[in-house]
């Protein structure tokens, strides 16, 4: 068995793997599938089962194809049609040569030629109806089993292998070589016949691969006058986990983003649904919960603390100035009120011309002054002076912070008053 497996089956030595078998017939997918648990080397347990008791843990999951349900077609592709011409190339190559409507079909280009359709040339190309894997694949999905790769049971090769499956009442034969998967007769009489099998025939027994299902070693070695390998089902299946054929591309891609994607979205159902994970749904439930009511006591809190302060200043203005009846803005009210005091006084107030023009000035780009200044009413004009729209909007800022206005009144007047008394 080690000279068969070959030598890229010690790439997946150390791999946990779930190998499901697909039923020929979609509906028998309904009560469960033919699966394997291998390590990528060796059977570890076989067994039975629908899809909702496959485990999602089982490291990768490949699907395999039957070799009924693929159909293998050399195709001879002029150069060009790689991308996205490549589906309708093929229509147009495989219209006379199939029997179903070609949008019904899947076909994937064997990934050893995967150049030929830019360059041109020959190519094997693997068809499978999407209906079909559509439905036998339906029951995974529903189970939130994640298929990575679907592979072929039995798939085309550069050292022929022919594999007599069954029993012998209904044996099937089946003969793997380069252009293709072959189904032979069960008379063995027949397969003269096939060109395929003339030409593994005439191989040395080196050169090629005999195996057969335990049912029908005895029988092969009668009839071929050779001893096939023993090989049951389930050592098949892990055979053929290191092809390199993979039939999950576009609608059934399995990249890493479209892999990301559903592990997030299997994740969020589990998280959402599965039993064992109520325990946690309740625990980051009352962490909102708690967050939601925190953050609000803590906004209540603060609205509390700015309403005290807002009273206590009103308080403070109403007591100083008690010509004040109704309160809008303490600071400013307080500032036009102590303004008001200083020119009764005869002192020099904030809105007065020197203070104005010294607050005006420092707000000033360096070198930039106008020309005329006009006072009047505590409103500072100032004529002949450009501000761009940066040194506007800073001098705004600065000035604003002053109690100040300033507004541009003509092309190169700016008016510099008082914040509005509420």
């Amino acid at each position: 068995m080690s000279r068969y497996f070959g030598a890229k089956v010690a790439l997946y030595n150390d791999l946990s793997m779930l190998i499901i078998s697909l039923p020929h017939h979609a509906k028998d997918a309904t009560s469960g599938y033919v699966h394997v648990h291998s390590d990528g080397h060796q059977v570890l347990r076989n067994a039975h089962g629908a899809a909702s008791l496959l485990s999602a843990y089982a490291g990768e999951v490949v699907a395999l194809i039957p070799h009924t349900r693929l159909s293998w077609l050399s195709v001879q592709f002029p150069p060009g049609s790689h991308g996205a011409r490549l589906g309708a190339v093929l229509a147009g190559l495989l219209e006379d040569r199939v029997l179903d409507d070609f949008a019904d079909l899947h076909c994937v280009v064997d990934p050893a030629s995967a150049d030929v359709p830019r360059t041109g040339g020959v190519a094997l190309v693997a068809i499978c109806n999407k209906a079909w894997m559509r439905e036998v694949l339906a029951p995974l999905q529903a189970s939130g089993l994640v298929v990575q790769r679907l592979l072929p049971e039995l798939s085309p090769r550069a050292q022929p292998l022919l594999c007599v499956m069954g029993t012998p009442e209904q044996s099937q034969p089946v003969l793997c070589h380069s252009q293709g998967v072959t189904l032979l007769p069960p008379n063995v009489a027949q397969w003269k016949a096939f060109p395929a099998y003339t030409a593994y025939a005439s191989l040395h027994p080196s050169q090629s691969l005999l195996v057969a299902e335990p049912a029908m070693v005895e029988r092969v070695e009668q009839l071929l006058q050779r001893r096939p390998v023993m090989q049951n089902a389930s050592q098949r299946a892990v055979a053929a986990a290191p092809s390199d054929w993979d039939i999950a591309q576009g609608e059934w891609a399995q990249g890493t983003s479209q892999r990301l994607l559903r592990w997030v979205q299997h994740s969020w159902q589990t998280l959402l649904h599965a039993p064992a994970w109520r325990s946690v749904r309740i625990g980051l439930a009352c962490i909102l919960v708690l967050q939601v009511v925190g953050l609000n006591a803590m906004a209540w809190r603060e609205q509390q603390v700015i309403r005290q302060q807002k009273t206590q200043l009103s308080q403070i203005l109403t007591t100083t100035f008690p010509s004040v009846n109704l309160v809008i803005d303490a600071p400013l009210q307080m500032q036009r009120e102590v303004d008001t005091l200083q020119k009764n006084a005869g002192r020099v107030s904030s809105t007065d011309f020197e203070p104005v023009l010294a607050t005006f000035a420092s707000v000033l780009p360096d070198g930039l002054g106008p020309t005329q200044w006009h006072f009047a009413n505590n409103v500072l004009r100032a004529q002949g002076m450009q501000l761009n729209d940066a040194q506007a909007n800073s001098a705004k800022t600065a000035l604003k912070a002053k109690h100040l206005q300033l507004r541009q009144e003509a092309n190169d007047v700016w008016v510099i008053q008082p914040e509005a008394t509420p």
